[in-house]
């Protein structure tokens, strides 16, 4: 194997000391992030809220608070939920880079492949939950309290820790293809593995969608399940493709 083909040796210390640059440069941006969604909480909670007005009948006021610390504690969880989501290319360009020195030159060029992908498919998802899964959501649970004859009271600590749960978990649930490609160019995952234990899988991502969306009724759950099996799959032929790749490479390589 040539020089260049070898993979970069860290030992553990080093290893952390990585670890801790690549945390403390996230959280820097990170906190940087926080300040300035702190600022315009008010415009997007004005944003966040608009599935659960559409939900609620005309004229019904949308969100309340019952403790003096709530809407501040709010104002905290806005700008740094919107933070986290608008700050995902620079932790995950962290990430890349920490996982970096484990890969083989000729795989580091799926750099930018990498951080395009998961930053589109982790706001694909986020945008998914808002625009599709939310207002389906809101409108089941709100649905029960109408047959029952129960008046909606709201409080904006609640709402915004359903929405934040499920738009986080959706946008987390789409970088399934990223982590299986990831785990795959680290050869800890093969296409092949990814077949064998595809109803096992499947499974899985049936539990997890019951998990983020928290209504029982299956259009819901299936919304997240069918997108997230699709990935799946498409994880499996993104793999196998590489894998081919690689193998001809290889070959090309031993005829010299």
């Amino acid at each position: 194997m040539d020089e260049e083909e070898k993979l970069k040796v860290m030992g553990i210390f080093e290893h952390i000391d990585e670890l801790r640059v690549r945390l403390v440069r996230s959280v820097i941006v990170l906190m940087v992030m926080f300040c300035i969604c702190y600022f315009f909480a008010g415009q997007i909670l004005t944003f966040l809220k608009q599935p659960l007005v559409m939900a609620l009948p005309k004229g019904t006021p949308s969100l309340y608070f019952t403790g003096p610390m709530d809407v501040f504690l709010a104002n905290v969880k806005i700008g740094f939920f919107t933070a986290l989501v608008l700050s995902c290319p620079i932790w995950l360009y962290q990430l890349w880079k920490f996982l970096e020195p484990a890969l083989y030159v000729k795989e580091k060029k799926y750099a930018i492949p990498f951080l395009i992908s998961s930053v589109s498919l982790f706001v694909a998802g986020v945008a998914m939950c808002y625009y599709m899964i939310l207002p389906l959501t809101l409108e089941y649970l709100l649905g029960l309290g109408k047959e029952m004859g129960a008046t909606p009271i709201i409080t904006i600590s609640d709402y915004l820790s359903l929405i934040m749960m499920m738009m986080f978990g959706f946008g987390a649930v789409f970088e399934t293809p990223v982590v299986l490609v990831l785990l795959a160019l680290l050869e800890l995952v093969t296409a092949e593995m990814l077949r064998t234990n595809r109803k096992y899988v499947i499974v899985g991502i049936v539990i997890v969608a019951a998990v983020v969306t928290p209504t029982p009724d299956p259009l819901t759950q299936m919304a997240m399940a069918l997108p997230t099996w699709l990935l799946f799959e498409a994880s499996i032929v993104l793999i196998a493709w590489l894998q081919r790749s690689k193998a001809k490479e290889a070959k090309k390589a031993e005829g010299k």
